[in-house]
């Protein structure tokens, strides 16, 4: 807690102890990445001390990774969870996954979804996704979604917006998070936010204050007073700070957010307490 503030980083990866300097390393180079100081360790030993150092009150976890690994990551990420009791953990799923396999991750704790698309290579409308979307429909699982590029490097366009918007609209039953501000583009956000309303923005990289992308499209967000007024023309209640540990800092983000010309009312909706309700957990 900071200033009165409960703080939740509802953005943040972790690696495997012996994977996560090497995976570092790999998304650094291949998304084109200029490491700030700060850079974290991406295990959940550094995170925890991130925490702690920062006052953060909990952190989301939104591991992912090739299909083939993907229940390997998701009951490490469980584990670690249950033992930790400060995260909020998220699960990665893959077409053809059963409804049963996912309601088995829910019965252990997983609180909802993560797709990045671009990297695990599937399309967010796969038809094979529909077991996965029934279940989140049915139990409340938000979806969080990895939205544009937010680097130069084009892996493909599974990420783009005209997938995630097939996305949201096709399954308006269930709750979206688009990560990235839309990959830092106002407008994509402004468009998204205008149509749909399952869907609630993460401040992730587009937002953060210590750059270490280079970014293609989003120094609009780098003015405070242009981002509020952005964010109260989405409505700060669909507004949500992440940080994308390992690569972007949660204290620099959160002490920006705390400076800005918002309300305390707006400052705690988008600090913790939109993704507290976004979970279930408020």
């Amino acid at each position: 807690m900071i200033d009165g503030f409960t703080i939740i980083d509802g953005h943040a990866h972790t690696y495997m102890d012996d994977l996560a300097e090497r995976i570092i390393t790999s998304f650094t180079a291949l998304h084109m990445m200029e490491p700030s100081p700060s850079i974290g360790k991406g295990t959940y030993d550094d995170l925890a001390g991130s925490m702690r150092n920062n006052s953060l009150d909990m952190t989301v976890t939104a591991n992912f990774g090739p299909v083939k690994a993907v229940d390997r990551i998701n009951a490490w990420t469980l584990d670690e969870s249950k033992r930790r009791g400060c995260i909020i953990p998220l699960v990665s799923v893959y077409p053809g996954m059963s409804a049963d396999a996912l309601e088995a991750l829910v019965a252990k704790g997983a609180k909802g979804i993560k797709m990045h698309n671009g990297i695990q290579e599937y399309d967010a409308c796969d038809p094979g996704l529909d077991d996965v979307y029934e279940v989140c429909s049915r139990l409340k699982l938000p979806v969080t979604l990895h939205c544009g590029e937010v680097s130069r490097h084009h892996l493909n366009d599974l990420t783009d917006e005209p997938h995630m918007e097939d996305a949201v609209r096709t399954h308006p039953d269930v709750r979206f998070v688009i990560t990235h501000l839309a990959g830092g583009d106002p407008d994509t956000v402004f468009h998204l936010a205008s149509r749909y309303r399952n869907i609630i923005f993460d401040t992730s990289i587009a937002f953060t204050g210590e750059h270490c992308i280079h970014r293609i499209h989003d120094d609009f967000w780098e003015d405070d007073s242009d981002a509020a007024e952005a964010f109260r023309k989405v409505g700060c209640d669909r507004v949500a700070f992440g940080s994308d540990y390992p690569y972007g800092n949660p204290i620099s983000d959160v002490r920006r957010i705390l400076s800005m010309d918002l309300t305390d009312e707006e400052k705690s909706l988008i600090l913790g307490r939109n993704t507290l309700r976004l979970y279930g957990m408020d």
